[in-house]
Parts: C-alpha cells; sequence; structure tokens
C-alpha cells in the first residue's frame, strides 16, 4: 500500500494536519510502534500463558498510549488503573524472582533477550514523552505506564531466565582491587 503523500518528508496526524517526519510527536510514534513490535517479538516467543496474555494485554495499551499522543488526548487514553494492573505484575513476577540484583546483565534465555531489548525501547519511549511535554499535554498515566512497563518487562525477563533455570549473570559495581 502507498499513497505517495509521504515522498516529501511530512506524514497525517491523527488530528487531520501533517507534521514533518522528524518531529518528535512522530518520533515518539516510530518508537511506541517498535515497542509494541519487539513486544509482539517477545510474545512470540513465549511459552509461558501467563506472559503471553499480559504481553497481549500490554500490546493493546501500548496502541492506546499511542492514540493518546497522535490525537493530542482528543482519543483514548490509559488510566491510573493501567497502570496498577502493571504493579500488580510486577509483584507477581517479583514473587517468583525472589531477590532482585541490579546490574543484570542482559541476556540468558532468547525469551529474557527479547523482553530486555522490549525494555530498553521502552526507556527510550519515556524519555521521548518526557520530552514531549514541552510540546503538548500528555496524561501523566502516560509516563506513570512507560515506567512501569519497563519494571514489568524486567521482571518477566529475570522470571523468564528462572524458568528455563538459567542463572542471572551480574555486573559488579565495585571497582577491581588493585592488582587483579
Amino acid at each position: 500500500m502507498y499513497t505517495r503523500r509521504g515522498d516529501l518528508g511530512e506524514t497525517d496526524t491523527g488530528r487531520g494536519g501533517r507534521l514533518g517526519k522528524d518531529s518528535l510527536i512522530v518520533e515518539m510514534e516510530g518508537t511506541n510502534d517498535e515497542l509494541n513490535s519487539f513486544i509482539g517479538l517477545a510474545r512470540a516467543m513465549m511459552s509461558w500463558e501467563d506472559m503471553g496474555e499480559d504481553l497481549a494485554r500490554i500490546q493493546r495499551d501500548i496502541f492506546t498510549m499511542g492514540e493518546h499522543i497522535i490525537k493530542a488526548g482528543t482519543g483514548r487514553s490509559l488510566t491510573e488503573e493501567h497502570t496498577k494492573w502493571l504493579e500488580e505484575r510486577v509483584d507477581y513476577y517479583r514473587k517468583e524472582v525472589g531477590p532482585v540484583h541490579l546490574f543484570v546483565i542482559q541476556g540468558g534465555s532468547q525469551e529474557a533477550a527479547y523482553l530486555h531489548v522490549a525494555r530498553t525501547v521502552c526507556r527510550r519511549y519515556e524519555r521521548m514523552v518526557v520530552s514531549g511535554k514541552e510540546i503538548m499535554e500528555i496524561s501523566p498515566h502516560v509516563l506513570s505506564y512507560a515506567n512501569r512497563l519497563s519494571s514489568v518487562l524486567f521482571m518477566m525477563a529475570l522470571a523468564s531466565n528462572k524458568r528455563k533455570s538459567i542463572k542471572e549473570e551480574i555486573w559488579d559495581i565495585r571497582p577491581p582491587s588493585k592488582g587483579k
């Protein structure tokens, strides 16, 4: 499918206007799409029903975030309940994982590796939303959701490795002692 309308570097928005493809709003939408694609990839790798169902719900929520941005708050939006659900999911996976060490070296199972990639794209999206707040009104629920989403993706990655009996590799933040 093609329309040729974007051949000169502009694209249609959900609010009826056109923007340069290099605008922050279009960058946010592109990153939203990238995040959803990586979550779809992680979901395709999942053999666990709980994670697959959670990722499917998250994908729909990501579309809602994108609609909120591209329609400047006039479409559907996330609510506090969306963020609370993510917090419940973080708690659910954290119970399974046990104590969490910061500075986990990303990787392990394929499932965990894909979830870590999605998490880093989510962090970029979150930074873009913070920047976007300077040029447009964005619901605080979008920012809180993106923040919690990166946490749930992290916990799911750790749970994936645990379910596959893969020990997490931890980066030691202490500087090496002299002579070693």
